[in-house]
């Protein structure tokens, strides 16, 4: 989830795309109902909106139990579907919140469309002058939304609101939209239900409102597995530690810096595969990489000693990964955390899969053959994140076990 900076950050970037491309957007605001259920509503809207709502789209909270999500490339049919669909699963799971829908159309107004101006009941005018005429940004009215304000009359499509949402609607989504960009349609659909539907989530309530009963699971989990996992491994560690070092100089472990849940990094242990200087020697091979994105991997690494061909083949390499379990850095399940660098090159949509704890194993680990690309990796982690429960883990767990059996570690 995003804040109001990163939100604002972005939706300044689609209003460029959607100008350059004449590809509209949208944004959904949901205002969530006070009183003593608010964290309830909350986490359930949040839970809701991470479950039906496309990967590639943002999810922000903006402040005062408001939460907002760009739907990317959407036109407003689009748009009000989305609408629909997230009234009718916050009116189903009991949400008292108010959704509204605004539309950024970069080919302009259409001079023949009614339209109503929420000042003035009862009002009906046509609005279809130029962006240029709009009156200047008036950020002070923004704090509490997180995005800038635009003072003029706002287009309203359809409305359906009760006074409480008219007071809100005036002063909400309408972006700043420069006259340089030309013309453009921004339009307001609320849709008024039992719930009403307010927009925009922050990575630290998602991480804080996952329920205190899993996160205690899973982390009992992680420290019966992992303990019971390396009390099994260690003769096999020290087996493959003598085995590295006799067939290679330099020392039996590897240890590099990873980027994990929220940015925070942590030092990750492996045998070590590759010649000492192997990571002074990947800047000369980058062009040979076979993988997209800024994850550099390259098949037949000439970097990798015989036997590490062998511990990677059996996943062996990855087996002291164990201790940064019971550390805390990692989980057993979890999307791979990537070198420092490579992770801090991600795309925003990408960096999402460090809203969990990175593990041992995902999707990703069991199926490499489906991620072609890297966005299609991230995709996969992505789908863990957002649907990740104990059961799920407990199969990855064993699907992972085979791995090994097969050879397919090295792949």
């Amino acid at each position: 989830m995003l804040t109001r900076t990163e939100f604002n950050r972005e939706v300044s970037r689609e209003r460029i795309r959607a100008t350059r491309r004449s590809i509209p957007f949208c944004i959904v605001t949901i205002d969530v109902a006070g009183g003593r259920q608010l964290q309830s509503r909350r986490r359930a809207l949040i839970r809701i909106l991470h479950r039906n709502v496309r990967l590639t789209d943002q999810k922000a909270e903006l402040g005062n139990n408001r939460f907002a999500v760009l739907l990317v490339d959407t036109p407003e049919m689009g748009g009000r579907s989305v609408l629909d669909r997230l009234a009718g699963l916050c009116e189903t799971r009991k949400i008292d919140a108010t959704l509204s829908l605004r539309v950024h159309d970069p080919e302009g107004f259409d001079p023949d469309r009614d339209v109503d101006l929420p000042t003035g009941a009862g009002k009906r005018r046509r609005d279809d002058a130029p962006e240029s005429s709009w009156l200047r940004v008036d950020r002070s009215s923004s704090d509490a939304l997180g995005l800038a304000v635009q003072q003029r009359p706002a287009i309203v499509d359809e409305t359906a609101r009760s006074p409480e949402v008219t007071s809100r609607d005036e002063d909400a989504m309408a972006i700043a939209m420069p006259a340089a960009t030309g013309t453009a349609r921004s339009s307001t659909h609320t849709s008024k239900h039992t719930s009403k539907h307010s927009a925009f989530v922050t990575r630290e309530a998602l991480l804080c409102d996952r329920p205190l009963t899993r996160r205690l699971t899973k982390r009992a989990i992680d420290l019966a597995g992992a303990s019971i996992g390396l009390v099994l491994v260690s003769p096999v560690l020290v087996v493959a530690a003598v085995a590295v070092k006799l067939t290679s100089p330099g020392p039996a472990f590897f240890k590099q810096t990873r980027e994990g849940m929220g940015g925070k990094p942590f030092t990750i242990y492996k045998m070590r595969t590759m010649v000492v200087d192997a990571e002074s020697k990947q800047s000369a091979l980058r062009q040979k990489s076979h993988r997209d994105g800024p994850a550099f991997k390259i098949k037949h690494d000439p970097r990798v000693t015989p036997i590490g061909h062998l511990l990677r083949k059996t996943c062996i390499d990855e087996l002291p990964q164990f201790i940064n379990v019971l550390r805390g850095d990692m989980s057993l399940v979890g999307p791979r955390p990537l070198p420092w660098h490579e992770s801090r090159a991600c795309n925003h949509w990408q960096r999402r899969r460090l809203d969990v704890p990175p593990g041992m194993t995902c999707y990703w680990q069991v199926d490499k053959a489906a991620a072609e690309t890297f966005d299609d990796w991230m995709r996969m982690d992505l789908q863990y994140v957002d649907r990740n429960d104990l059961w799920r883990d407990l199969r990855l767990i064993a699907r992972t076990a085979l791995v090994p059996l097969t050879g397919r570690g090295g792949e």
